[in-house]
């Protein structure tokens, strides 16, 4: 018992025979009629009676215990991934193209960095589904996911996306009326964070979604020594995850009073220390870090310069601490380049504010 406990076991259950197979396939399907032919050991070909064509497979697979560490044997079958494929080579062979999109697993994917981007994918996709409405077995066609990926990053937890990446799903029940509202908002979203001019959407437009998303109320609180400010002093500053861009950062130090001398993407000032700050989009380059499993990765890292030294986060992979952003309440060592390191608070530093979530 002691050596099953550390290693586990196995139990089949079988062998399966044609009625196991139908008995599996209707209770996932039991509207539907379907047909099973045995093509091999313990594996059978299967169709459904309105899709001839789309011949799917069932086989013995492995399931998992819990919390016991056993497995067992079980039906798998895999028309999960069939049906969408046959409906998909159908359409694009009797009705339209889908060129936009890469059908990976159990969902469709496309990439989009604008609005202009994204129309062809948002056509494409709604006609196919207009398509296919009524069809059998219509409820396993995939949906798509539109990943808005422009050039800063923001937003991903894996390190192996570079880039910002927001995620909207279109499935057949979706109009696409809501689904384009949805990918417009991604791109405001990035463009107001940022505080980058966008093509796409009036000045007036990224500043409206601003002021109704980032509220500064009731959290955080700003303190400018024992007082407590404003939220409206806030408000429509792009807040994620407890940073600010660069480009927010410059908003805020106008509304405070700050000599600031630039633009949003590259500017300089003296901060409420007394040091020389300069900031832009451009500074950053390109370093390896260590990763899981003794991998290397190689992100994009920002810097700002303080009394003309570069400051940056080093080692750090997420896009909050790596990327044109600056943190709220965060800290870390730097070279003060006099023989002495100095723990330093960009946010707090910089503007004289500090902040609390509580």
């Amino acid at each position: 018992m002691l050596a099953l406990s550390l290693v586990g076991c196995y139990e089949y259950r079988g062998p399966y025979t044609k009625t196991d197979v139908e008995e599996y396939l209707t209770g996932r399907y039991p509207d539907e009629t379907i047909n099973v032919r045995q093509r091999g050991l313990q594996i059978w070909e299967c169709w459904f009676d309105e899709l001839p064509d789309a011949v799917f497979q069932v086989w013995v697979g492995q399931g998992g215990g819990d919390p016991l560490p056993m497995l067992y044997s079980q039906l798998v079958s895999d028309e999960a991934e069939v049906l969408p494929a046959y409906y998909l080579k159908q359409y694009q062979k009797e009705e339209g193209s889908l060129d936009a999109w890469e059908l990976s697993g159990e969902i469709l994917y496309t990439q989009y960095a604008s609005m202009a981007d994204a129309a062809q994918a948002l056509e494409q996709l709604s006609a196919f589904f207009a398509w296919i409405e009524g069809k059998p077995l219509a409820q396993l066609v995939p949906k798509g996911q539109y990943n808005f990926r422009p050039e800063l990053p923001w937003r991903t937890y894996s390190p192996q996306f570079h880039n910002f990446e927001e995620s909207v799903i279109h499935g057949p029940q979706d109009k696409p009326e809501a689904v384009q509202e949805a990918l417009e908002n991604s791109v405001k979203k990035y463009y107001a964070f940022y505080c980058l001019p966008c093509g796409e959407f009036h000045q007036t437009e990224l500043e409206e979604y601003a002021a109704k998303t980032w509220l500064w109320a009731p959290k955080p609180k700003v303190r400018q020594g024992e007082e407590i400010l404003s939220p409206e002093l806030f408000a429509g500053i792009g807040l994620e995850s407890g940073v600010i861009s660069y480009g927010g950062l410059y908003t805020l130090l106008t509304r405070l009073g700050f000599d600031v001398e630039g633009t949003a993407e590259h500017f300089t000032f003296t901060g409420a220390d007394g040091y020389s700050y300069e900031f832009s989009y451009r500074f950053w380059e390109e370093k390896e870090m260590e990763w899981a499993n003794n991998q290397t990765i190689t992100l994009s890292v920002w810097h700002h310069l303080r009394d003309s030294y570069p400051v940056e986060v080093e080692g750090e992979t997420s896009w909050f601490r790596r990327g044109p952003v600056v943190d709220l309440d965060a800290g870390w060592l730097i070279d003060n380049h006099n023989g002495y390191f100095h723990f330093y608070m960009p946010f707090r530093e910089i503007t004289g504010l500090s902040v609390s979530w509580d």
